[in-house]
């Protein structure tokens, strides 16, 4: 009877990690980052609908699959705060791919992020992300930190 129980235990906690909160069981196999060069200039602002097309020859693509980078991408991303609506040029987007479902995120080089009609603020996700894509990444980053 009480190893039964210590199983059901260990089950619950198990399943505890890999869930969104409803119920749903979700496992993130990977994340994929898919960028312009943050100091490309453009005429026009991009929107998330036409990053693709906009930067079809020149854009790249880094995708992780480890535990300790999709912990880190989890961590930040509980950082969101809501913001006010302003002009949104892309420069890429962040797809959390789970199982059958993806979570798609398109972002600026300001700390910006939009999602099914939400703009959100994230300084911390978006230097994460610069420091992980560029080795050497543009110096004008460097002020993100200092905000």
């Amino acid at each position: 009877m009480k190893t039964a129980l210590k199983a059901i235990i260990i089950l619950l906690v198990y399943f505890s990690f890999y869930t969104d909160g409803q119920g749903q069981t979700r496992k993130l196999d990977s994340i994929k980052v898919t960028f312009q060069g943050f100091d490309t200039e453009t005429f026009a602002d991009v929107s998330c609908e036409d990053f693709d097309s906009a930067f079809k020859d020149t854009k790249r693509v880094k995708i992780f699959h480890n535990e300790h980078d999709f912990s880190q991408f989890k961590l930040l991303a509980g950082g969101f705060k809501i913001a006010k609506s302003r002009s949104f040029d892309v420069r890429g987007n962040i797809i959390y791919s789970y199982n059958k479902t993806t979570i798609k995120y398109c972002f600026d080089v300001f700390g910006y992020f939009y999602r099914e009609g939400k703009l959100c603020y994230n300084k911390k996700l978006l230097i994460y992300i610069s420091d992980k894509i560029y080795h050497n990444h543009p110096r004008y980053l460097d002020t993100l930190r200092q905000q």
